[in-house]
C-alpha cells in the first residue's frame, strides 16, 4: 500500500493521524481518497495493537498477572499491567499462578477503564474494537511529537 504514495503524503497521512485530523479533511491535503486514508489508519491501530500485545506476551511470560475484564459493544476485552503501562488483549491469557493487581494498578485501571469508557461510548463502530482500544491506551498521555516518533520507528 505505502509504495503507491509518495514520502510526502505517507508523512502527512501519519502526521494527520497523530492529530486526529479526520480522514474527510486529511484528503484534501494528499493526493488519495478518503477510504484510502482510512485504510492506512487502520493499518496503524493494527500495528499499534500488535506491537503492545507482543510486550504484553513477553511480560505475561515472565511476571503472570491476572487481568481486569471491562466490557465494550458487549464484548470482553483483557486488561494486563506491567511497568506503569497498560495492555489490552481480546482474549485472556492463562498460566497457572497468575499475581493479583496491586492497588496502585488497579487504580490506574479504574482510571483507563473511565477513559476507554468515554471514547468508545462516542464512537458507534464496534468493528476492529480492539485496534481502537489499544490505539487509545498508546495516545493517552502522549504529544504529538512522541506519537508520530513512536509511530514512525515502526510503520515506515
Amino acid at each position: 500500500m505505502q509504495q503507491f504514495h509518495s514520502d510526502f503524503d505517507l508523512e502527512i497521512i501519519l502526521k494527520g493521524f497523530c492529530l486526529e485530523i479526520p480522514t474527510g479533511k486529511l484528503k484534501h491535503l494528499v493526493k488519495c481518497q478518503e477510504n484510502c486514508i482510512c485504510k492506512f489508519h487502520q493499518l496503524f491501530r493494527q500495528k499499534i495493537y500488535e506491537r503492545q500485545h507482543k510486550i504484553l506476551l513477553e511480560n505475561y511470560s515472565e511476571n503472570p498477572k491476572i487481568a481486569r475484564m471491562g466490557t465494550f459493544f458487549e464484548k470482553q476485552a483483557f486488561f494486563y499491567f506491567y511497568d506503569g503501562q497498560v495492555f489490552v488483549s481480546e482474549e485472556p491469557l492463562r498460566a497457572d499462578k497468575e499475581k493479583p493487581l496491586t492497588k496502585q494498578e488497579s487504580a490506574e485501571y479504574k482510571k483507563v477503564y473511565s477513559f476507554l469508557k468515554r471514547v468508545e461510548n462516542h464512537n458507534i463502530n464496534e468493528s476492529y474494537m480492539f485496534y481502537r482500544l489499544a490505539e487509545m491506551i498508546w495516545r493517552r498521555n502522549k504529544g504529538f511529537e512522541e506519537m508520530y516518533s513512536d509511530l514512525q520507528s515502526f510503520i515506515f
